[in-house]
This record gives C-alpha cells, structure tokens and sequence, in this order.
C-alpha cells in the first residue's frame, strides 16, 4: 500500500474508515516508520485539543424532560439494566440516575458488538459464549469510564467502553493509550509483551480496543489493564481489571496444518497454517526470496548506499515482497480478497471481508530475510464449506535508475516514467505552527513539499522511495507523505494519480535540483494463478 494522506490518518485515528480500508493501513503502519511517526503525531494532537476544548454541560433538567418521552427498547442481548420493575422513565427517576439521551440510544442499550459499527467477526462472536458483559466502571474528576462487553478470542481480544460526565452525558471515548494505559496480564499477573493494541471509535460514542494474538504463544487466561490518567480533557485515574478467559474459545477453535509451499517469480511463499476462530479466519504464510534473488537486491542496494548513502536507502520502505490472493470456497465463490485489483474500473488495490494483516520479520528487513504473515478474514458462516487461497498477484520490490532534473522557476514539468505521465506542479516552503507541552510552547517546523499529479495505468509500480541532489551533490532525504490513485479516468483510460515529497533537511530551495527514484514496488499479474486447499 502507498502511503495514505493526512486525512486518510486523520479518518483512522477517528475510527470512521470501512474495515476494508482500516485493514489495508494497519497492514501499512506495521510495515511503516513514516506513518507511524504521523499516526503518532496526529495522537498527541487529539490529546491536545481534547485538553483544551470545553465540553458543553446540559439543564440539571434535560435527563427529565427526554426521559418522559422514552418507550422502553427491548435489548438485543443479555445486559445488566439500570432498571428492573416498572416504566423506564419512573425506575430511572426514583433512583436519581441522570441520563443523557441522543439518537443512537437504541443502539447503545443493544450493545456496540451487536451493531453494523464493528466488522462481521466480532458481530458474530457476540452471539456466543466468548462474548461477556463486563458492566465495570470507576469514576474520577467527574468522568466515567465504563467498561461495557467483551469477546475473547484465540485470534483476538475486544472490549467496549463509554466515557460520561456526572450528568450521563455521553463524551468523546478517546484515550492516547500506551504502554502503561492498557496491558494484557497472564495468570501470574505478568505482561504479555509486545502485544499489538489498536484503538477505533464507533458510532461517535464507543471506544474499542482490540487486542492482537496473532504472535502471543499459549496465553489462555488472565486480564486486561486499563489504567488511564487523562480523560475527555482532565486528569485524574481510571483503573479497571477486566478477567479474560479463552477456554470457551479454544473449544471453538480449529487448527489446520497446511505445509504447502510453491515459488513465483523469484519469490518463495510457504503456507503455514490456517486457524478457524469464532472472530476470525487468520492465514499464516512466509515469503522469502531465493537466494540468486536475495544476492540481485543486495548488490543494488549495496550501489544506491555509495550513491545516495545508507541513511536514504534504509529508512521507510521494506523491501520485501507481498502477494495479492482472494479466498474462494469449494464453487468458486469469491469469500474476500486482499491487495489484488478485482475491478477494472478501479485505479488502486482493493480489499474485502478483511480483518486485518500483520508481517514478522526474521530479523532485520534491510538484510532482505523472510517475513512471516498473518491475514485475517471474516469466518466462513458454513462450517462445511472447503476454503482455498488462490494467490493472483506478486508485488515485488525493485531498484530504480529513473531520475529528472527541473528548475523550480520552470514548474510545471511533465514526464513519463514506467506506465505514468506525471507533472511537477510545484515546490514550495511550508512553516507548520503547533503546541508543546513545555516552556517553549510553540514550536515552527520548516519543510520543502513537491507536488505531482497525473495519469497512470492501472498496475503501474508503486514509486515509493525517493532522493533529491542539488548542484552541489548535496542529497536530501525525502518522505513520500501521499501516493494516491483515483477511480476518475482520462481519455487514455488511465487513472489519476497523485503524489506529495517533503524534505526537513533542505534550508531553501535551490535553484535547480534533480529527483531520483530509489525504489518501487511493481505489480505482477500472475499468468498462473497458484490454488491452495486451506484444509486437510
């Protein structure tokens, strides 16, 4: 995947991507120093508004006033009530319970897990016995923190939480959690280490953290931590202990070895294993290159380092391959599909039915050694259905020599390169202004963007890794802050294209400049498609 715009981020820290696109950039910010330094960025920034916005108070009379106007809603699940006997309205009313009322009420009652909010796995394992009401909440500085259910799977842990005020007003749940905020503890109360944690909100009240499990080994029992210190804009401290159990979920569990391995295109892929959760179906597959083509890439590379230096070749792209499949039952019916372009009519790799995906290096990338990947997808419904992976497209990893030398007072300057037609718009100076917590509170970052855009085909290469040289020789390091590619079409029938650089090591612009190409990573169709039986 390319690297996403700021509000392509700015969506995800919100939790309002699909799960099609929340999956394919997890998969990226796995992969990605870049992105994760900009998800981190973008974080803090969310902590610094939640301090200084004023949330609104309502009447003392509001709660009232809605709840004479409320019918009773049937719940859709088993839930401890506020309420047992009588009206809804008199039961909250003589017991002095203030409640803040809004249009998804209905849905809150039902639980978060049961509605179109979460991914199709967690809907589904919220109808069985992993999925418990936990109902635990403490209260700080006037804010709750109430815990309401949780799914335990063998492939993932999920729980749901709302934050109010002392008036039941419903506030924004964002926490920026780290190490310290939520842990995973085993029997013996110590920490899983190196879990995955990532946090979604839904429907604007619902905060979700999910737990991965893919890489954690032999974890059945324990409990999840939470122990946050800055809530919807104050600071206090909201400790809960919520008790995990996987033992109903193992039961559930199957495990099937694959041992399957076949080579494509210079590029080994072992399947692994497959699991069959409640939440999820998770594929396990290596890829590793051979070594004739192990020893091509490291010479290259080897080539660019005298180049350009080590510091601009090792930062922000893996150069490991990946592979684009679809899953498919027994008929032929397409069941999900990821990084594979399954519609003409569509500029960019797209996804379906996916969970989410992490990567495992055997060691340090940049030595180009095999990665291990876990793929999750929404479990098959028919238990008897045969699944296979048939695996369409490689997505390879390649040096480039391509480069193009403009003067900034020329702009705009179109080229063709390997499938686009790409213009220099512009290369401006940008200041961005922003808040620190310390005694120097405002602090100004220069850097220097360039701005192309175009036309491409449609499996044209992602170009990814770049490097600008001034007159002198002097090299710069350059981010690729935004590739992105369009459904809109021109005449040509290709797709229109964006890309933005930036470099914070360039102290003005020079009046003229050269931009090289370091690497990208070219989309292979397979004129074979490689079928996999993912049972035995």
């Amino acid at each position: 995947m390319v690297c996403p715009k700021e509000d392509k981020l700015l969506d995800y820290v919100e939790g309002i991507l699909d799960e099609g696109e929340k999956a394919i950039l997890e998969r990226h910010l796995h992969s990605c120093p870049y992105c994760q330094q900009q998800l981190e960025f973008l974080n803090k920034e969310n902590e610094l508004l939640a301090q200084t916005l004023k949330f609104p108070t309502l009447p003392e009379d509001f709660a009232e006033k809605i709840v004479d106007q409320l019918e009773p809603y049937k719940s859709k699940k088993k839930r401890r009530l506020p309420w047992i006997l009588g009206t809804a309205a008199s039961a909250l009313i003589a017991g002095g319970i203030l409640l803040s009322v809004n249009p998804g009420f209905a849905k809150l009652v039902g639980g978060i897990f049961t509605s179109d909010s979460v991914d199709e796995g967690l809907r589904m394992a919220a109808d069985t016995d992993i999925a418990t009401p936990v109902n635990q909440s403490v209260t700080d500085a006037g804010i709750t923190l109430e815990v309401e259910d949780l799914i335990a799977d063998t492939t993932r842990i999920a729980l749901s939480y709302r934050v109010t005020n002392n008036h039941g007003k419903t506030l924004n749940p964002f926490i920026d959690f780290g190490p310290e905020s939520i842990k995973l503890l085993d029997e013996e109360n110590k920490e899983i280490e190196d879990i995955s944690i990532s946090w979604a909100l839904h429907d604007d009240d619902y905060g979700i953290f999910e737990l991965s499990l893919a890489d954690i080994e032999h974890f059945a029992k324990g409990m999840i931590r939470l122990d946050v210190d800055h809530l919807a804009g104050k600071d206090g401290h909201w400790q809960i202990d919520i008790p995990v159990d996987l033992s109903s979920a193992y039961g559930h569990q199957k495990v099937v070895e694959l041992n399957e391995s076949i080579e494509i295109e210079d590029v080994r892929i072992n399947f692994n294993q497959v699991k069959y959760a409640t939440s999820s179906t998770e594929i396990d597959y290596t890829l590793e290159y051979t070594e004739d083509a192990k020893k091509r890439l490291q010479q290259q590379l080897m080539a660019k380092e005298k180049q350009f230096g080590k510091e601009i070749i090792d930062p922000f792209f893996p150069y490991s391959p990946m592979i684009g499949f679809r899953i498919e039952n027994s008929g032929g019916e397409v069941l999900g599909y990821e990084n594979i372009y399954a519609d003409e009519n569509r500029g960019h790799p797209v996804s379906e039915n996916v969970i989410g995906g992490r990567g495992f290096w055997d060691g340090n990338p940049r030595d180009l050694v095999s990665v291990n990947n876990i793929d999750s997808f929404v479990p098959k419904k028919n238990a008897d259905d045969e699944l296979f992976i048939v695996v369409d497209t490689l997505y390879r990893p390649t040096v480039s020599d391509f480069s193009i030398t403009f003067k900034p007072e020329e702009l705009p300057k179109t080229f063709e390169y390997n499938g686009y037609e790409l213009t220099i718009d512009s290369i401006k100076e940008k200041t961005e202004i922003s808040l620190e917590k310390s005694w120097l509170p405002v602090q100004r970052h220069k850097t220097v963007e360039i701005k192309m855009s175009g036309f491409a085909i449609q499996k044209a290469p992602e170009l990814r890794l770049w490097a600008i040289v001034d007159k002198s020789g002097k090299v710069y390091a350059v981010n690729n802050t935004g590739n992105s590619v369009f459904d809109e079409r021109d005449q040509h029938g290709r797709f229109k294209c964006a890309i933005e650089l930036s470099t914070e090591e360039m102290e003005e612009i020079p009046d003229e400049l050269t931009l090289h190409l370091i690497a990208e990573r070219e989309v292979i169709p397979l004129q074979t498609e490689w079928r996999v039986p993912l049972s035995k």
